[in-house]
């Protein structure tokens, strides 16, 4: 018969000595094997994830990025200055863009630990000239556009033998070095071209052409292609002889004025600068530099290459 009254008081049924201890250390025994698979997997798979994503990162990391210049720039060859005045900027411009051409071997390390060879940013450069319709959206011989892809840098020297994974990091290394040397040709067949086309731009040197100046710089603002980092440059004694004409926006983007004084006269020159700087701040016109006609072409040479008039 059973006792209801006493369910759940039976007596507990002795434990053989020792027996809590040691099912504890057994526990403690397993958690700590497991532990230590745990931690041995972790390892292993971890090192093998850190060898793939060194790889991956080596070829991530073997080429460096280009960025992207989209660039503006006004020739005024109007009569106001001396004729000598554009056929230099254009000259300058035609070098400036030779200059991009990469020369010699690629090299397969550089210096210390640094980079074997830098980017080079690709190159979109619009020229227009200033005439009596500089914002006519008619096509003439008086402009050029010219396109120089860019070229990744070399940001690792090539791998010397000793580790594991030699083989997969060379063959990752060679290939950034192959794809930086074919851009490094691109480039140069494009900046031979360009320089071939900036060179025979005419230039629009009729007397009876007047100076839209603004024009010509608004017609930039408006037809520059929108992507890459921009930046806009003029050349012209800012002697405009027609009513300004602005549209579009520099949103900020800087523009380097290559300033003629034929005059002589520093505050005449001054005052045509004054005026017209404040004709671009409605255009939201970014930082400005003036840069004398001796110095233009040092200016247009860092400006091709970096969008600045300095380096």
């Amino acid at each position: 018969m059973i006792d209801y009254g006493n369910w759940g008081t039976s007596p507990r049924r002795p434990q053989r000595r020792g027996g809590l201890g040691r099912s504890v250390l057994v526990v403690l025994v397993l958690l700590v094997a497991l532990g230590a698979g745990y931690v041995f997997v972790r390892h292993h798979a971890g090192g093998e994830r850190a060898s793939a994503a060194t790889v991956h990162g080596g070829v991530a990391q073997v080429t460096t990025p280009v960025g992207q210049l989209t660039l503006g720039a006004c020739i005024d060859p109007t009569t106001s200055e001396v004729a000598s005045f554009p056929q230099q900027v254009r000259s300058d411009l035609a070098e400036a863009v030779a200059g991009l051409a990469q020369t010699g071997q690629l090299p397969t390390s550089g210096p210390g630990h640094g980079p074997v060879t830098s980017p080079q940013p690709s190159v979109s450069l619009v020229v227009r000239q200033v005439d009596t319709t500089s914002f006519s959206t008619v096509s003439t011989p008086y402009s050029a556009n010219v396109t120089i892809p860019g070229v990744p840098g070399l940001s690792e020297s090539r791998p010397s033998p000793g580790p594991a994974n030699y083989d997969t990091l060379l063959r990752a290394w060679s290939a950034g070095y192959q794809e930086v040397a074919a851009a490094r040709t691109s480039a140069t067949a494009a900046a031979q071209q360009a320089q071939q086309t900036v060179s025979a731009m005419p230039l629009d040197q009729s007397p009876s052409s007047l100076s839209a100046i603004s024009a010509c710089v608004s017609a930039l603002l408006l037809t520059t292609p929108e992507a890459g980092q921009h930046s806009y440059l003029l050349a012209s004694d800012l002697e405009e002889n027609v009513a300004p004409q602005l549209a579009g926006s520099f949103d900020g983007a800087p523009l380097i004025i290559v300033q003629a004084c034929d005059s002589g006269n520093a505050a005449t020159c001054q005052d045509l600068l004054a005026n017209f700087e404040a004709e671009m701040r409605r255009l939201d016109v970014g930082p400005i530099t003036v840069v004398r006609p001796e110095d233009a072409a040092a200016a247009i040479a860092s400006w091709i290459r970096t969008g600045r008039s300095t380096p």
